[in-house]
Formats: structure tokens, sequence, C-alpha cells
């Protein structure tokens, strides 16, 4: 028997096909959610002429959600009708509006979500979940940040801060040259990324990473030039680099005879104070202000620039001392003066704020 492929269509044989089993409990799932501009566009469509499955077929959505959009829009007792979502809609709530301020007051006294998760389900009727509580927390502001520490200042100090603070309310800074240390470690600054916490990398990390120590002062017209040296700072290296970096090697926006007019600042570390130093000093910078509080970094504006370049460290991501070293310097040198005196024009509100905290930590 031959087959005949050129009969009409009504005679051509189709094949059997199995339908699909009907999915039990399972809703059609509606598609996206529509834009207020596109609910709008379904009425003005179906004025225009359009059938409700046109429309589907245009927003490529289901019909019966042109046919409620039509039925909204074209409602006669309504002279404008809302395009938007009606209250009510979607998830109710967990908490309440206390609940979630509760929820925050909680975790700012170092409580973590599973533990107000916990403590909450006691009270709530179908529980709360620690995802929950973790929404609450990002909704009310918070983020899940590394803690942040400080050195304990004891009460003599915080004795010698206010007094300081006291003493130095009004003077002028306009001709100080801040100066202190700081160490920088190969690799050793970005220390956080995003991840897929299902297939995290391994990085490795060695028990001793290089690094390099960076002296340096900053003021409203001044900048030295930076000192790096490796070794641990000692009275003797310490007058080697008093001796290398002073006078500050550049001045901006001063006649040339104010420009030595700068008076020297650093802290009262035992290593600045010694009788070596002390020598040195008065040779070099015998106009300083000798008493500057001991365990007051928040006082000086020179922290805001370490900031600043450890902040371009973790961008660039040296690989080795020269590398470290040649980012440090170009980012010293290319160091925003107007930024540098936003810092140093903050002290007298720097000061006042101690004065309110008694002599404790400020919150610079």
């Amino acid at each position: 028997m031959v087959w005949r492929t050129n009969l009409p269509k009504p005679w051509i044989k189709k094949k059997f096909m199995i339908p699909p089993p009907v999915l039990v409990c399972v809703e059609v799932n509606p598609g996206p959610s529509l834009l207020e501009d596109q609910r709008k566009d379904i009425v003005r469509w179906k004025k225009d002429g359009l059938s409700n499955k046109a429309i589907a077929r245009k927003l490529k959505i289901d019909v019966r959600t042109v046919r409620t959009w039509v039925q909204r829009g074209l409602k006669r007792s309504s002279k404008k009708p809302s395009f938007k979502n009606r209250p009510g809609q979607g998830p109710k709530r967990k908490l309440t509006s206390k609940q979630e301020r509760e929820v925050a007051k909680k975790a700012k006294f170092n409580q973590d979500a599973p533990q107000i998760a916990r403590k909450l389900s006691q009270r709530i009727e179908d529980g709360v979940g620690t995802r929950t509580i973790q929404r609450t927390l990002r909704k009310q502001g918070l983020k899940y940040l590394v803690r942040q520490t400080r050195e304990l200042i004891t009460s003599q100090q915080a004795k010698n801060r206010l007094q300081f603070a006291q003493n130095r309310l009004n003077y002028d800074w306009e001709y100080a040259v801040f100066t202190d240390e700081k160490t920088f470690q190969v690799g050793g600054s970005k220390h956080k990324s995003w991840q897929d916490p299902d297939d995290r990398p391994v990085g490795k990390l060695k028990r001793h990473s290089a690094k390099i120590h960076v002296w340096g002062g900053i003021g409203l017209h001044f900048k030295t030039q930076l000192f790096f040296f490796q070794e641990n700072l000692n009275a003797k290296l310490y007058c080697k680099i008093l001796k290398d970096r002073l006078p500050p090697a550049y001045a901006f926006d001063l006649r040339p005879h104010d420009r030595h007019k700068w008076v020297l600042v650093q802290d009262n570390d035992p290593k600045h104070k010694s009788a070596t130093g002390k020598e040195v000093l008065d040779e070099l910078a015998p106009d300083r202000i000798p008493d500057w509080p001991s365990n007051s970094p928040d006082f000086n504006p020179i922290e805001d620039v370490w900031s600043t370049l450890d902040s371009e460290l973790q961008l660039k991501e040296p690989k080795s001392i020269g590398a470290l070293k040649s980012i440090l310097r170009k980012s010293w040198n290319n160091l925003d003066m107007s930024k540098i005196r936003t810092s140093i024009e903050s002290i007298p509100r720097r000061l006042e704020e101690c004065i309110e905290l008694d002599g404790e930590r400020t919150s610079y």
C-alpha cells in the first residue's frame, strides 16, 4: 500500500500524543508584574479597538490579567481609575513597626539574628525566622560588618585629653604640621569580598606578611616627603627621619617669609621624647606642641590621610614592597589639599566633642 502524501489536510493522519499529567495543587504562573504604564497601555489599547487576546500577545501576559485591568480601567463608577496595587496585596508582615524597632535595638546590643529570632519566636504565634530578622535589620539601615575596636582610654589619659581640649579649643592651627607613623602590609589591606557562600575561594595567607613603616606630615599649608623604613623605630632612627624630612618639603599658599612659621605636632610616643630626639627637635623644630595627649589619634587629622592611602592600596593590591612604596608615594604626592584642610579645620569640633564626652574617645 502506497501512502498518499497529496491528500487534503483533513485526511492526513496525525501522530497520537499522550497528554501530560495534570499538575495538582499548582497555580499557573501569572508572569511578571506589570508596571503602572503598562496597565494604562492596556486600557488605552482596549479603547483603540484591540481585543483582550491581542493585548495579551502584545505584552506576553495572560489574557485574564488583561481582562482584570480592562475592567478596572473602564469602570463607569470611577472617573479616574487607579492603576496602582491595592493595599493589602503581597505577604502579610511578620513583625509590627514596634517589633522591628525592637529588633534593631537588640542588634545594637550585639545580639545576632538567630538569638533575636529565638527570643521573638517565644512571643509570636507562628514564630519568626532568622532570614526575616536579617531583612528587618537591613530595612532599619543596619549592615553586618566587622566589629571595630579601639584602645581603651585610662582615667588619667581621659583627664589629660580633657585638659588639652580645653586649653587648645581656640588655638590657631594654621601653621601646624601633624606628623605620625603608619604601617602598611603587602596584600594585607583587602580582607573582605563578595562571595558565593557555597563556593568560597580560599586564598593563601602568609603568617608574616611583608610590611613597611611610613612617616609623614601634613598641614593647612605644608606637606613633608614620606620616609620609608622596615626596621623597628627607635630614638636613633627617629632622629634620622627628622633630619631628612624637616623642614617640610612643600609649602602651599604662603608668602616666602611665612614658610618658616610651621609648628611641629607629634604624639607622646617615648621614642619621640628621648634626650637625643629632644636635641634634634630643639634645633630643627623649636616651635612645637608639647602637651599633645597620649592615645589620641582621633585628634590628629593625619589619620584621615592614612585611611585615604589605605583605600588606594585596596584598589591597587600591591604584590611587593617595591610596588607598595610606589603606590604610597604616588598617592601621597597626589593628595587633595582641600580634603586635608577640611580634616584640619575639623579639629575644634573634635575638641568640643571630647569636652562633651569628658575626655573619652570622639567619633573622629
